[in-house]
């Protein structure tokens, strides 16, 4: 496994979340030294947090990431901040979140925005899922990674892939292991065929320290992405040394 993605949503701010990278990152470096290789933790804080933490940060044991973007580089658009502007401060950006979906966001503008953060210099993190765990779920999964990779060239651009079941995300138990391999091993190879040269996948849904090894033992998953469970530094650092040993 390669990725411990931490999504902090609309939580932590100023000096909380200055605090938790720091502790974060002092608890990476005694984990990993120079010349080690940490998994990649991506950390998505709110928008305010984005500057601030990106003068705390050390790239080796942490990237950050924005949790959403427009598709233009500037324009009318009040409220929106660009790939182009992300670039100066991420690596990463989240696209397609179930809950962005779920407040009206469409395929089309999922697809114009994994596109423009792709040229941007911005590495996609392209959510997709289903909304009900049917016999349909894997399907729902796949149409909806079609239609966010339709406007990017995935033998020029880099995509991660988070697998999110609606369903699964903060409900009392995960999805089953069994369900999440069925589907990732799908969604790779609709990757692989739309010519990615590195697929990958992340599990995302309710994981934490108290059942992220039931998604480490995946061998498909790349990693695993967590919100409440990355909310406290002791949790997090506990996440990716499990993913670590995976």
């Amino acid at each position: 496994m390669r990725y411990v993605l931490a999504n902090w949503k609309m939580y932590l701010a100023g000096d909380q979340a200055a605090e938790l990278l720091q502790t974060a990152q002092a608890g990476l470096a005694e984990r990993f030294p120079v010349g080690s290789e940490p998994p990649t933790l991506i950390v998505c804080p709110p928008f305010p947090s984005l500057a601030p933490l990106g003068a705390l940060v050390d790239r080796r044991l942490v990237r950050l990431g924005a949790q959403n973007c427009h598709w233009e580089a500037e324009g009318p658009y009040t409220g929106e901040v660009s790939p182009r502007m992300l670039a100066e401060l991420v690596d990463y950006v989240l696209i397609g979140h179930s809950e962005r979906r779920a407040a009206g966001e469409r395929d089309a503008h999922i697809a114009k925005k994994v596109a423009a953060a792709a040229e941007a210099g911005l590495t996609p993190i392209l959510f997709v899922g289903e909304d009900e765990p049917t016999s349909s779920a894997t399907d729902e999964a796949e149409r909806r990674l079609e239609r966010g990779l339709i406007d990017v060239d995935l033998e020029r651009h880099h995509v991660v892939i988070v697998y999110e079941p609606t369903w699964a995300i903060g409900a009392d138990r995960p999805a089953d292991s069994g369900h999440v391999r069925g589907v990732v091993e799908q969604l790779k190879d609709r990757l692989d065929k739309l010519g990615a040269k590195r697929p990958e996948v992340i599990y995302g849904g309710t994981v934490n320290v108290h059942n992220v090894e039931q998604f480490t033992g995946v061998d498909v998953l790349d990693g695993v992405g967590a919100t409440r469970g990355s909310l406290e530094a002791s949790d997090l650092l506990q996440i990716v040394d499990r993913v670590a040993r995976a």
